[in-house]
């Protein structure tokens, strides 16, 4: 058996001997031999093709368990399945991005498109029935999302009433959101109930990403009148994303105002 050493085995996959020494660590690239003495590895040159799979695999930043996953695959069904997977991630991610590419446009490119009308108005205090959780703000559209989709499981406002997500003013690093839907009178099982009086709001139409907008349009118009907000926020997702494009969005933001 024809055995390499790890610096030209490294250099026949593209890789470097770091890289080679951390997909070993990571039991990825075990190599063919170990000299007791020296330490140092040798390959074989069918390892090669593993070695290339690796690499072009994290070339797509698809994670250590998934790569492993994919060498470890008992035939080729079961490699395509899981390629299928990372390719649908990829196109989200993708997706994501050029969605935020568009975010930018508006914001830097032609910010002249943005434009809110915000207005004041008395409300009734709301009960809404749903669920709450943790929300990271690094992940506050994802988590979000998730809320929303447990709370759509449970049946609430069987997707007649639109939802609605109470959040905090002032964010940290992690904070609880409740979702819900308007709770019918006398309803005993009330997750939040937003308070009456003032409240200032906005519609914002376009994707979740850009609704800093929309909350900076509320909170200088109800400064510039010498109000204060005093929170919670609330978002009314008044259109289904499965059936819409993130343009398409249209949510209302609101927030109660000091008396």
């Amino acid at each position: 058996m024809s055995l390499m050493p790890i610096g030209v085995f490294a250099r026949l996959a593209r890789l470097t001997v770091k890289a080679v020494r951390h997909y070993d660590a990571e039991g990825l690239l075990v190599p063919a031999s170990v000299d007791p003495h020296s330490g140092y590895r040798y390959y074989r040159a069918d390892q090669v093709r593993t070695a290339t799979t690796i690499a072009l695999l994290r070339g797509l930043d698809v994670p250590l368990p998934v790569v492993r996953e994919v060498l470890a695959a008992p035939d080729e069904r079961t490699v395509a399945a899981v390629l299928a997977a990372q390719r649908e991630r990829l196109a989200a991610e993708l997706a994501r991005r050029e969605q935020v590419l568009r975010s930018l446009d508006a914001l830097l490119v032609a910010p002249e498109r943005v434009r809110y009308d915000v207005a004041i108005a008395e409300r009734a205090p709301l009960a809404l029935v749903g669920m709450s959780g943790p929300v990271r703000a690094d992940a506050i559209d994802v988590d979000t999302a998730a809320l929303c989709t447990a709370v759509l499981r449970t049946g609430a406002g069987h997707g007649r009433e639109p939802l609605v997500g109470v959040f905090p003013l002032d964010l940290t690093d992690e904070f609880t959101v409740s979702v819900g839907v308007a709770a019918a009178a006398g309803a005993s099982d009330v997750t939040v109930t937003l308070p009456g009086g003032p409240w200032a709001a906005t519609l914002h139409v376009g994707p979740y990403e850009e609704l800093p907008l929309a909350y900076t349009a509320v909170l200088e118009h109800v400064r510039a009148l010498g109000h204060q907000a005093k929170g919670p926020v609330t978002e009314t997702y008044l259109t289904d994303p499965s059936t819409a494009t993130p343009d398409e969005f249209v949510t209302r933001v609101a927030m109660p105002l000091e008396a």
